[in-house]
Parts: C-alpha cells; structure tokens; sequence
C-alpha cells in the first residue's frame, strides 16, 4: 500500500483546526494522538445503537456488545502475536498496567533482599510502581544507566544481574529521546538468568510491528490513545503462566467466581480476575477500531513514512542557531531539544502563537531531566499524519523565537 498523506490526514478532523491565527501543527502525538474519523464513528455507533452492560446479561444488547468487546481482546492478541487472547487483559492504559503487574505479581513474589532492575531513561509509570512494591516488601532498586549518546549503557547489565534479580522492567521506545531499546537482545539476557521481564511498549505500537513471543517478554503493556484510540483504555499482554500465580489486585464485580460470607470468595479464571467492575465497554470498541485502521494502513509502511518525516525534520532542526538537541542520532517518534538558554515553557508558549503544538516540561522522566542537567525539554512528536511542512514550521518557528529573544 501506498502512503497517500493527504488522504490520511482528510481523517482526523481536528487538523483542519486553526490555533492563534494558524493553521494547526499538531506536534504533540506521544502525549495523545488524535483520533481518525473511523475511531471516533466506532465509539458513537456503539453508544448510539449498542450500548450495554456487558457480562451476564442475558438480553441481547448485552449479549452483542460482551462479544464485541471480546473480539477486541482477541483482535489485541493477534496484534501482539500473543499466544492467546487469554493473556491480554483490559487496563486503563500503561500507568495501570504496570502498576498491576507490580502489586499482584511483584506484591506476591518479591521478598527482601530481592532487586528489580529499571533504566535511568522510563517515564515515572514505569518507576514509581516499582519504588512503592519495593518499599512494602524491602526489595532493592537498581538502576541501568545512560551513556553518553542517549542509550542505555548495556555493557552494564550483566553487573545489576544476580541471584536475587526478580524482574527487569524496560521501555521498548523512550517518551523523551525516542531511543530504540533492542528489548529482544535485553529480555534474552534477562531471560537467561530466570528474570521476569516487563516492557513498556506505549512508544513503541505506533511506529513498528510489536511481537511479543519473538521479544520473549513475560509482560507488554500499552496505552489506547497513543495509537490513534480513544483515552481510558489499555492492554496488557501477561504471559498465562504468570497470570496463574498472580493473586487479583482489585476485587469487585466480574473478577468473582463464588462470593460467600463472612470469607471465601473465590476468583474468576485469567484474565477476567483482573478486570473488576464494569469495563470500559466504549473505549474498547475504539481501541478495536484504531487497531483495525492501523492494520489496513500496514505498520510497515506507516514506519516507513515516519523514518523518512523524522529525518527531514532532524536535518531541517540542524539549521536552527543554539539548538540543542538530545539523544541518539537514530530515534523513533520524538524530538527532544532546548534553545540556547530560553527555559523550554517559553519556547512552548511562542510556539503555540504560531499555531505549533509541542510539548515541555520533564516529561515524566525527572531522572533523565537530571542526567541531561537540565530542568525540561522540548518536545515535538511525529505522527503518521504530520507533513514536511510542519517540520519547515517548526525550524521556522524556532528559527524566529531565537532571533526574537536572542541566543
């Protein structure tokens, strides 16, 4: 297939916007990505004409739409290559995936004198849950750090590694620098010392095809709304075996299979045991339909345009005077950058007057905030449906941001 980008971009209604006067250059995608017209029409036709409760209803709206969300977990499954669609399990989004898998499986297995190995470059969601299931059960944090091209310094790994290591916990694509981990190699290494491993994949389903049994991982967790779907919803993919010895980590309605008092309820099979309460039935639908728009577009050929968009926009910023930029020379979806000694919040705000939709601030990554030394960023992320043109704005707008306050 052919990328036709005009075409791509008639989808999402909200580019046709103008901000201040311009027209709209949504550079903000690794935060939220808008969503495409076939999403936004999923979503509506569901609460239109389907909405329901799902689970136990013996009605038939109700019926429809526990298969429809059914269907999608099937659907994520296949868009894992899961082994089935009994390891995916509906969360919220990343942030709620991860901090799962750390009170079940970590708050079950983790002892003291246990360590959890994470990297100085993981969003807070991938460090914070981690740093409370380690302060209830006296487990130790290690840290794999950074090396000087913005990629994680791996010749280290084999050094945070012993007898003691319980998990390992790695974003597959960094939010801020856009460095691409080679999980496989860093899961297999892991893997060979009996570690559990957990990759955050919210960078990373956007921009290239996401095999979980070739990365070998035993957990992959993703946000809906970074791959064009709707906010609210989630996938984490968790291997069966580990599902099996995962006590729930909220009880409620669904995750039950006999409630008796004054004990001895006993818990619903994986990974519905997981999903307490009534699900985001909507969210779902959308994810099943950004899923399936992604699929008829082909991630390789949406990777293909984005490779070459990220390399017109690196050698447009290149012309920029004073313009720092940070992380490897190879990155997927994201620019980091500071001007001169202009404190990022500002080159934020003068850019939004020209109609240009970056992100600043720490990021969620306060540790790499200080490897860098620096207080925040700038942040302009690439989407499928961002143009050459943009870029030019881009460097053009900073272009002129530095002319106006000076270097």
């Amino acid at each position: 297939m052919t990328f036709d980008l005009e075409r791509i971009r008639a989808e999402f209604p909200i580019l046709k916007r103008e901000v201040n006067g311009h027209p709209l250059a949504y550079l903000d995608s690794a935060a939220s990505a808008q969503r495409p017209l076939a999403v936004i029409n999923a979503e509506s036709f569901f609460y239109q004409h389907g909405y329901a409760a799902v689970h136990r209803g013996i009605h038939s709206l109700s019926a429809q739409a526990t298969t429809d969300m059914e269907n999608v977990r099937t659907q994520a499954s296949r868009f894992l290559n899961a082994a089935s669609p009994e390891e995916i399990i509906f969360v919220k989004g990343t942030t709620e995936g991860i901090n799962l898998v750390a009170n079940s499986w970590g708050g079950s297995q983790l002892q003291s004198g246990d360590n959890i190995i994470i990297t100085e470059m993981e969003h807070h969601a991938n460090i914070v849950p981690w740093q409370m299931v380690a302060q209830r059960t006296g487990a130790e944090i290690r840290v794999l750090p950074l090396n000087d091209q913005g990629e994680l310094a791996l010749e280290q790994l084999s050094g945070l590694i012993d007898s003691r290591t319980r998990l390992l916990a790695v974003t597959h694509v960094s939010n801020v620098l856009g460095t691409v981990n080679p999980v496989k190699e860093i899961v297999a290494q892991a893997k060979a010392a009996g570690v559990i491993t957990l990759v955050d994949g919210a960078q990373a389903v956007m921009h290239h095809t996401v095999d979980v049994h070739d990365i070998d991982c035993d957990f992959y967790v993703f946000s809906g709304h970074k791959i064009y779907g709707p906010t609210g919803i989630g996938i984490l993919y968790a291997r069966k075996a580990l599902q099996d010895i995962m006590p729930p980590w909220e009880g409620g309605g669904s995750m039950i299979d006999q409630v008796m008092l004054p004990t001895g309820t006993t818990w619903n099979s994986a990974p519905w045991r997981f999903e307490a309460g009534t699900p985001n039935t909507g969210g779902i639908i959308g994810l099943g339909a950004a899923l399936t728009w992604i699929n008829e577009l082909g991630l390789d050929v949406i990777n293909e345009r984005e490779t070459s968009l990220m390399r017109y926009a690196l050698d447009k910023l290149a012309s920029v005077p004073d313009l720092v930029i940070y992380g490897p020379a190879q990155r997927s979806g994201v620019v980091a950058f500071n001007l001169g000694k202009h404190h990022a919040f500002d080159v934020g705000s003068f850019l939004d007057q020209y109609g240009i939709a970056i992100r600043t601030g720490h990021h969620c990554a306060m540790p790499l905030m200080r490897h860098y030394a620096v207080p925040a960023m700038c942040r302009a992320s690439f989407a499928l449906y961002n143009s050459e043109e943009e870029a030019d704005r881009l460097a053009a707008g900073l272009t002129r941001i530095h002319r106006l306050l000076g270097g």
